[in-house]
């Protein structure tokens, strides 16, 4: 008896996590083909995604580019903000591994603009993060500092991870005097 989409992708994941980028691989290519089988567009789209993350891994970057945006084409004809999002976030962070630096500016942008349109600043610290972190190999501090600070204000200020991030960012103004 064949396994259905759900499982392999669960088993996907725990391979990714495990650090078996071979297995993961095997075993998001196997969802994507039961997925197909079982016709469930959503699930074909999360398993594209996360072939895209694996081959980005295997630095297959025209790979992962290849089912990144397939991905991103199923999620946004399905109208799945969050899917869309997660994608472009991945689109980002393979851009950034080609040194295709515009491209991964742009996607990181739309990826944490995408998060908050659905309320999921949570989510968008992410893409704010990854752009803040791009910024810094670019040796654009300001920019870098910019795209830090504006993850954290859109952090619900109940959040106990808003007062530790602003307590961070906020150091060393204190050490300078300003």
């Amino acid at each position: 008896m064949s396994k259905n989409s759900e499982t392999l992708h669960k088993e996907g994941i725990a391979a990714f996590r495990a650090g078996d980028i071979e297995l993961a691989h095997s075993k998001f290519e196997a969802t994507l083909e039961a997925a197909k089988s079982e016709e469930n567009p959503k699930k074909i789209a999360e398993a594209l995604n996360d072939l895209g993350v694996v081959l980005k891994q295997l630095e297959d970057y025209d790979g992962a580019l290849d089912h990144l945006e397939n991905a991103l084409e199923r999620f946004q004809k399905m109208g799945d903000k969050q899917g869309e999002a997660q994608a472009l976030g991945n689109l980002g962070m393979v851009q950034e591994a080609a040194e295709e630096y515009e491209d991964a500016i742009q996607d990181y942008l739309d990826s944490a603009a995408l998060f908050e349109e659905i309320d999921q600043p949570e989510m968008a610290i992410y893409s704010w993060q990854a752009l803040s972190r791009l910024k810094l190999k670019q040796k654009e501090w300001l920019n870098a500092i910019a795209a830090y600070e504006r993850a954290i204000e859109r952090l619900p200020d109940s959040s106990i991870k808003k007062k530790i991030l602003q307590k961070i960012i906020n150091f060393p103004s204190k050490l300078i005097g300003t």
